[in-house]
């Protein structure tokens, strides 16, 4: 039986440029070796092939469930990932739902030295009639 959405859906987008270098800080498709002109026949089946992780019109998705009847507040959050419509196993645990704040100690290095207000503020513009 379905149950009324309680909050809205957030969307951002980006493009493969922005989500390559994001799967590769969250630390999906590494290869043991790197790709390089002497070992690319040994590498014919690598993780890593662009390609393949964001095709033409690819997506990331992160979903946030709400656990109302969990037994303790940690689990009240859980988090599930998908890359192009497939679930994505969690790269800290290879499972394919983590607690929310599993999730977060795990990328929290990263989450604590992104400045995104900063690294993604726009420069400003001298609107002088002179630049015209």
């Amino acid at each position: 039986r379905s149950q009324p959405v309680s909050s809205p859906v957030i969307l951002q987008f980006g493009h493969a440029e922005t989500l390559l270098p994001l799967l590769s800080l969250m630390g999906y498709f590494k290869d043991k070796e790197p790709l390089t002109a002497y070992n690319y026949k040994e590498q014919m089946h690598r993780k890593f092939r662009s390609g393949h992780i964001v095709p033409y019109a690819s997506n990331l998705i992160f979903v946030l469930y709400h656990c109302k009847n969990a037994k303790n507040p940690k689990e009240e959050f859980q988090v599930q990932m998908l890359l192009n419509e497939k679930v994505l196993p969690l790269a800290h645990s290879q499972e394919t739902v983590s607690l929310y704040e599993d999730l977060k100690n795990h990328y929290k290095d990263i989450l604590q030295n992104c400045h995104t207000s900063k690294e993604c503020e726009l420069p400003k513009v001298n609107n002088t009639s002179d630049e015209l």
